[in-house]
């Protein structure tokens, strides 16, 4: 199977769901549809995506490579997610969520119907190495709050931006429902502060 994320969430989701046929994901923040995208790994195994994205310039990239589901060019603060998750016909627990939106990832957490649906793994970017604090606090509380267990606490990742090259910094944080999730599992993957390649391999 071939992966397109940057940090290898999708390798990641992949290899916890066990590489599962006809799942759910809904993905915020999702760019181009291919290029350094977190779910279009999942299209060759038939599931359906929701994907929002307020550059329109990856529009055409998304006409011809996702059949199932839709993209929303919207700001993914004005995106109604429950309505487009009942048109779809969403299952309830959903496979994964994938959240990319800079500073704006903890806002948009909250417009997420958690009531009516469960995820089985999130991938959230706090950009701790350049906030410190500031939004992965309230994205922990939140999540944690709503039952969510932490797997792999401060992914890090290899970083090109000035003052910050060549170092590796703490830039997401990636969750399970473990409900869904084999305790057997958790506590094989279960991590801080480690690369994406580094929790790759405990698989």
């Amino acid at each position: 199977m071939r992966f397109f994320s940057d940090a290898r969430q999708d390798e990641f989701v992949a290899n916890l769901l066990n590489f599962k046929r006809d799942g759910y994901c809904l993905d915020i923040g999702s760019c181009h549809s291919i290029i350094a995208n977190n779910t279009f790994a999942f299209v060759n195994l038939g599931w359906t995506s929701i994907s929002v994205e307020l550059d329109d310039k990856w529009n055409d990239s998304y006409s011809s490579t996702r059949n199932k589901g839709c993209h929303i060019n919207e700001d993914a603060l004005k995106v109604n997610y429950k309505k487009e998750l009942e048109q779809l016909n969403f299952p309830k627990n959903i496979d994964y969520l994938s959240l990319d939106i800079d500073e704006l990832s903890y806002d948009c957490l909250k417009l997420i119907p958690f009531n009516d649906y469960k995820f089985k793994v999130i991938t959230i970017e706090h950009d701790a190495y350049v906030h410190g604090d500031k939004y992965r606090k309230l994205q922990r509380d939140f999540l944690t709050d709503l039952g969510y267990t932490l797997l792999c606490s401060d992914v890090y990742t290899g970083v090109e931006i000035e003052g910050f090259k060549g170092m590796d910094l703490p830039f997401e944080d990636w969750w399970v429902d473990a409900n869904q999730i084999e305790s057997q599992l958790i506590d094989k993957i279960k991590s801080d502060s480690l690369l994406p390649t580094e929790i790759i391999q405990k698989f």
